[in-house]
């Protein structure tokens, strides 16, 4: 008899755990249409989570309230952000940006809507991420580097990386804002064997022989330029700042901008480091800088 008792208690007990692993009943439908199940994003870009919200009915649900929640590759809560309303049953989040460290695998999107008295829905939708461009020259060269989405519209970016036999080489990191402002705005990383510049006149022909950004005019010198002792994270550096023109000033597309190389070296290192930081807007100096500080050494 008393194993009888132990097997009903037993059996009831995987009833109840079995009834409370289903599913809620939903009282519409939920439906992630962005990020989609191709979708592949890298690490530093940005999406938007879109949803749509329809009743048992399939009539679009006005006034409700949705949230996304956006569950990392290792299954911690990234951010949760709220969903506004965008007339016919559809819902928009804000843009979210995805972290440069850590953003390769399975990302899941937990959408939830609740309205009227109690009525509520969910749906989920897992996408790709991808290794960050940042990673990436981390993995190829050592150095760490933010590379983060320039915040204007129709941009444009182009990366480069070249390495010389000797084993020095640069990387460029060029991001071209297209349309009426034609803003430009790089930073570009360079490594070589060479000795840190005794003196001034030194430091400006050491970065003057450096390659050139991407749409600087390789035929027309830099000018004003001046070399300035300084430190750049603490360690002793050369800053050399001047003005560059670029290689479409000529038909009157881009205007001519400003350049700036940061000189260092690195603890333990054998290469000199150069942080070239150039656009032809001043107001993005501020953000070119951020990114500049973010410099890592191998």
């Amino acid at each position: 008899m008393k194993k009888i008792r132990q097997l009903v208690l037993l059996g009831c007990g995987v009833a109840l755990l079995l009834s409370a692993c289903q599913p809620t009943p939903s009282d519409g439908t939920l439906k992630v249409i962005f990020p989609l199940e191709t979708t592949e994003l890298a690490g530093g870009r940005s999406l938007r989570v879109t949803v749509t919200l329809a009743d048992n009915d399939g009539q679009p649900v006005a006034g409700a309230i949705v949230q996304a929640e956006l569950r990392a590759p290792d299954g911690h809560v990234f951010t949760t952000i709220p969903c506004a309303e965008a007339g016919q049953g559809r819902y928009l989040a804000d843009y979210v940006t995805l972290p440069l460290r850590g953003a390769g695998g399975t990302w899941r999107v937990i959408a939830r809507a609740t309205w009227g008295d109690g009525k509520q829905a969910h749906g989920e939708r897992a996408f790709k991420g991808l290794p960050s461009l940042s990673e990436k020259y981390r993995d190829l060269y050592g150095f760490w580097i933010d590379i983060p989405d320039l915040e204007c519209r129709n941009k444009v970016h182009e990366f480069r990386d070249h390495v010389y036999e000797d084993g020095s080489g640069f990387v460029i990191l060029e991001y071209h804002c297209i349309g009426a402002s034609n803003i430009l705005a790089e930073v570009d990383v360079h490594w070589q064997h060479a000795d840190f510049p005794a003196d001034g006149a030194a430091a400006i022909e050491f970065t003057q022989r450096l390659s050139p950004p991407m749409y600087h005019d390789p035929n027309v010198p830099n000018t004003n330029l001046i070399a300035d002792r300084t430190t750049f994270q603490g360690r002793p550096a050369w800053r050399v700042t001047g003005q560059w023109r670029s290689t479409w000033a000529s038909a009157g597309a881009l205007r001519d901008g400003l350049i700036e190389w940061t000189v260092s070296e690195c603890p333990g290192a054998d290469w000199l480091w150069t942080i070239v930081v150039s656009t032809n807007e001043a107001a993005y100096l501020d953000y070119l800088y951020r990114i500049q500080e973010t410099f890592e050494c191998p």
